[in-house]
C-alpha cells in the first residue's frame, strides 16, 4: 500500500484554494514562487475535508479495492468488520441480513459488526473515567482523525488520550482470539483516516486493509452482486449491543452506560472539525476549569464520514440508524452479550500507546509578518477585513502564514476580486481602444486602395496608427534597425531608452541588438529565415517579465514585434489576458495585410514611373 492516503492530481487542479480553506489543520500549503497546493502528509490528519471541497476531482484517497481482492484470492480466511453506520449508507437494502450475505459473496469468510468492539471500548472508557485518576480527565481515542490531531498538533495531550485501541482493532482482537491469529481483517467504514491507521496496531489488533462504503459499493457493482437475488445471512457472533449507536456521535457515551445528564454527566460529546479543534484547545488551556472528559468525533458522527456515498441528510441517517438498532435489539440476548464482553474485555492487546508526531511550523520574524500584512491590506486601503475567506480567521493569520512560507498574498479573496474588477475595467478600456484602432485600420485600408495616395503618406499613416496604440510595438528591418515604434515600447525598455527617445524620437534607426535580449534576436533571425507566421516568447527586460509576439509584415523586409508587460499592480486572470490577446491578434492581422498592401503599392508605383520614363525617351 502507498504511504500517501490523500492523492493530489496536479493536472486537474485549478488553484482555487478551496482545499486550503477546508483543511482544519493547514496541512495544505502554497509555497513561495508557486501557485499550486502542496500537501504536507506529516501534518495531515486525513479527515477528508479537502476531498469534499474540491469541485474538480483533483483530490482523492487511496483506493484499497485491489489490495482487498488480492487478499480474498490469497487462500487465507478473511474477516470483514462493518461499521455500524451501514444503516445510514445502504438504505437501498431492505434487510441488513442480505447486506451481510452480499459481503460473503465477495469472498469474506467471516462478517462481523464493529458494534461489539465499540461495547468493549465503551466498557474500558467507563472503567477509566470512573476511577477518575485523581482528577485526571481524558479524550477518547476511537476516532482516528482525532487521535492524529492530538499526536501531530497537540502532543502535550498524549497522556490524556484513552490508552485503548480503536473499536475496529478491538473487534479484530476478538475475531483472532476466536478464529485464530492467521485470519486477515478488512475494516469496512466511512472513515478515510482509518486507512492511515493500518500500521498503528500489531499482532491480533492489526487491520490489514480498509474499505470505504464507496469502495464496497464499487465491488458490488464490479461483481454484479445485487440484493434482488441474494439470500439472508446474519453477522457472525459475538453480537454488539448499544455499540451499534456509535454511528451517531452521542451514541458512544450512551454505550458506556455513563450518566449523560448535563448536571451529573462527566463526558461531553463533541462532533465536527471546528468544534473538535476548539474542544481540544480549551481542554489543554482550561482543564482545571472544564473538569470534563471529551468524546471526540471529527466528523458530525460517522454517518457523515467522507467515505460515505453521500454525506448529507445527517438527521435522516440518524433515524435509519436508530430504526436499524431497534430491530437488531428486538430479541437480543443481553445475558450472553454480557458474558461475551466480560470474556473479551480483559485482553492486554486492548491497551495501546501513542506517538509524538508533532509537526511544528517555523515561527516567522515579526517584521516579515508586517510586510506580508501590508501586501494583503494595501488594495483595501490598509483595512483588515478578517473575513476568513482565505481559510485563516484573520488577515494577520494569513500574513503570518505568508511569512512562514506556507501561503501567498493572492489567497486573499477580496484582493482577488479587486484585481478582477480592475482587470475588467482595463479590458473594457483596451477593447474600446482596439475598436478605435480597428476603425482607423478600416479607414486606412480604404485610403490605401486609392491610387492617389503616395507611398510616403502610407508610411506616415501606419506610423500614426502604431504610435496611437498603448501596447508596446516596434517594426524592424532585416538588419535589426528600428523602422518605427511607439511609446509603449520605449517604456518597456526603461529610463535609458527614454533618454534616447528624447533625442531620437521613438528610437528610429537604433540597433535592436543593443536594446533587446539575445534570445529575442535569435528568434527574429529564425523568423527571417523561415516561413513561420508567428513566434512567442517570455523574456525578462529591465526586471520585468515581458511577453513578445513576433511576426512578418513583409517577407524578408519587415518584422513586427509586440511586447506586453506581464507585471502589473494586480495579477490579471489568465482568461482575460487570452481574450485581449485574441482581439489584438485579429487587429494585427489587418496591420499585416496593410503592410503587404504597402509593399504592393510601392511596386506598382515603381512600375508606372519606369513606363513614363521609357515613353519620354521614345
Amino acid at each position: 500500500m502507498t504511504n500517501n492516503i490523500i492523492i493530489w492530481d496536479r493536472n486537474k487542479c485549478k488553484t482555487c484554494y478551496s482545499c486550503i480553506r477546508a483543511c482544519p489543520v493547514k496541512a495544505i500549503h502554497v509555497k513561495q514562487n508557486t501557485v499550486f497546493p502542496h500537501f504536507e502528509d506529516d501534518r495531515c490528519i486525513h479527515c477528508g475535508h479537502c476531498i469534499a471541497s474540491c469541485a474538480y476531482g483533483a483530490i482523492k484517497y487511496y483506493d484499497s479495492k485491489k489490495d482487498v481482492k488480492e487478499m480474498l484470492n490469497s487462500g487465507v480466511k478473511v474477516a470483514a468488520i462493518c461499521a455500524p453506520s451501514i444503516a445510514g449508507e445502504f438504505v437501498d437494502i431492505a434487510d441488513y441480513r442480505k447486506f451481510v450475505k452480499m459481503i460473503r459473496y465477495l469472498g469474506f469468510y467471516f462478517v462481523n459488526e464493529m458494534s461489539f468492539g465499540v461495547d468493549i471500548i465503551a466498557a474500558k472508557f467507563r472503567e477509566i473515567t470512573a476511577q477518575n485518576f485523581n482528577g485526571k480527565y481524558f479524550l477518547t481515542s476511537h476516532c482516528p482523525a482525532a487521535v492524529e490531531l492530538v499526536e501531530k498538533i497537540y502532543p502535550d495531550l498524549l497522556p490524556n488520550l484513552v490508552p485503548n485501541v480503536s473499536p475496529a482493532a478491538a473487534t479484530a482482537i476478538v475475531i483472532r482470539k476466536i478464529h485464530g491469529k492467521n485470519v486477515k481483517v478488512v475494516h469496512i467504514t466511512p472513515c478515510i483516516a482509518a486507512k492511515n491507521a493500518l500500521n498503528r496496531y500489531k499482532g491480533n489488533a492489526k487491520i490489514d486493509a480498509v474499505l470505504t462504503f464507496k469502495e464496497l459499493r464499487q465491488l458490488f457493482e464490479e461483481f454484479n452482486i445485487k440484493e434482488a437475488y441474494t439470500q439472508i445471512s446474519d453477522f457472525d457472533m459475538p453480537f454488539g449491543y448499544k455499540g451499534g449507536l456509535y454511528a451517531i456521535a452521542q451514541g458512544f457515551v450512551e454505550a458506556t452506560g455513563l450518566d449523560t445528564s448535563l448536571l451529573n454527566g462527566n463526558t461531553t460529546t463533541v462532533e465536527g472539525s471546528a468544534n473538535t479543534i476548539q474542544a481540544v484547545q480549551q481542554f489543554k488551556e482550561f482543564t482545571e476549569n472544564i473538569k470534563c472528559n471529551f468524546s471526540l468525533f471529527f466528523c458530525e458522527g460517522c454517518i457523515t464520514g467522507p467515505g460515505m456515498s453521500k454525506c448529507d441528510n445527517k438527521f435522516l441517517k440518524q433515524t435509519f440508524t436508530k430504526d436499524y438498532i431497534k430491530k437488531r435489539l428486538a430479541n437480543f440476548e443481553i445475558d450472553r452479550w454480557f458474558s461475551d464482553v466480560m470474556t473479551h474485555s480483559r485482553y492486554k492487546e486492548l491497551d495501546c500507546q501513542y506517538n509524538n508526531a508533532e509537526y511544528a511550523l517555523v515561527k516567522p520574524d515579526e517584521y516579515n509578518v508586517i510586510v506580508a500584512l501590508k501586501k494583503i491590506t494595501v488594495p483595501k486601503n490598509g483595512i483588515e477585513l478578517n473575513c476568513g475567506a482565505c481559510g485563516y480567521q484573520t488577515c494577520y493569520g494569513l500574513a503570518y502564514a505568508v511569512a512562514q512560507g506556507i501561503a501567498i498574498p493572492e489567497m486573499c479573496v477580496p484582493n482577488s476580486q479587486f484585481g478582477s474588477r480592475e482587470a475588467v475595467i482595463n479590458m473594457r478600456r483596451n477593447s474600446e481602444e482596439l475598436e478605435k484602432a480597428e476603425t482607423r485600420l478600416k479607414e486606412l485600408e480604404i485610403l490605401y486602395n486609392e491610387a492617389e495616395i503616395e507611398s510616403r503618406s502610407n508610411k506616415s499613416a501606419l506610423s500614426i496608427l502604431i504610435r496611437s496604440l498603448r501596447t508596446g510595438l516596434v517594426l524592424t528591418d532585416p538588419n535589426f534597425k528600428v523602422v518605427d515604434s511607439n511609446i509603449g515600447f520605449v517604456e518597456i525598455l526603461g529610463e535609458d531608452a527614454a533618454d534616447i527617445h528624447d533625442v531620437i524620437p521613438f528610437l528610429v534607426g537604433a540597433n535592436l541588438k543593443s536594446l533587446l535580449p539575445a534570445t529575442l534576436i535569435s528568434q527574429l533571425t529564425y523568423l527571417l529565415q523561415h516561413d513561420d507566421d508567428k513566434l512567442q516568447r517570455d523574456v525578462e527586460i529591465q526586471g520585468k517579465l515581458i511577453n513578445a509576439t513576433m511576426f512578418t509584415l513583409i517577407p524578408n523586409q519587415l518584422i513586427c514585434i509586440i511586447l506586453r508587460n506581464l507585471h502589473s499592480k494586480e495579477e490579471r486572470p489568465e482568461e482575460i489576458i487570452e481574450r485581449i490577446t485574441e482581439v489584438i491578434e485579429e487587429n494585427l492581422r489587418q496591420v499585416q495585410q496593410i503592410g503587404f498592401i504597402l509593399g504592393e503599392g510601392a511596386a506598382k508605383t515603381e512600375k508606372m514611373m519606369n513606363t513614363i520614363i521609357e515613353t519620354y525617351k521614345s
